[in-house]
């Protein structure tokens, strides 16, 4: 087998084997259909969703096959955090995020967002919860009967934030 006859088949996704030994590879359309592999195991689809379910805003980006690497999964949470599983097939991810109701996005398309670099960094981003929050202008106060919480005058000032 010449030369040539490798590249081709190597540009055709064919494995080295197959094409030095063209009588062993299956013959036909099927031959150039992309085999879809094995069902995803049982731990790899609950580590994804035990992924989901713990963290908020989880977004699927989806990495295609290179020659060192198969088909993978990235999942970034709303902070950066991600976790990156590869898979047997890339219909099984888009099945999954629609199953689970989340956005997949195609990474040659789109690359990578820049809260999974910035967490690599070790930049968080700042949250505020509600409870570190002033308390609203009087809320809570019920001896006025019922003015609403933008009724302030220009005799009172707003209330100063908290001082850290």
């Amino acid at each position: 087998m010449s030369f040539g006859d490798r590249l081709r088949a190597w540009l055709r996704g064919e494995s080295p084997a197959a094409a030095l030994h063209p009588s062993r590879s299956t013959k036909g359309s099927s031959a150039r259909r992309r085999s879809r592999g094995p069902e995803p195991s049982p731990e790899l689809v609950t580590e994804l969703e035990t992924f989901v379910r713990s963290r908020h805003g989880v977004e699927v980006y989806l990495e295609p096959r290179t020659r060192l690497y198969g088909d993978s999964v990235l999942l970034v949470a709303d902070d950066g955090e991600y976790l990156r599983r590869s898979v047997t097939d890339p219909s099984f991810a888009r099945a999954f995020c629609s199953r689970m109701g989340l956005p997949c996005y195609d990474v040659a398309r789109t690359g990578y967002p820049k809260r999974v670099r910035d967490y690599d960094k070790g930049v968080r981003p700042q949250r505020i919860a509600l409870e570190d929050l002033p308390p609203w202008p009087d809320a809570g106060h019920g001896d006025d009967g019922g003015g609403s919480p933008g009724d302030l005058t220009d005799d009172e000032p707003p209330p100063p934030p908290p001082a850290d």
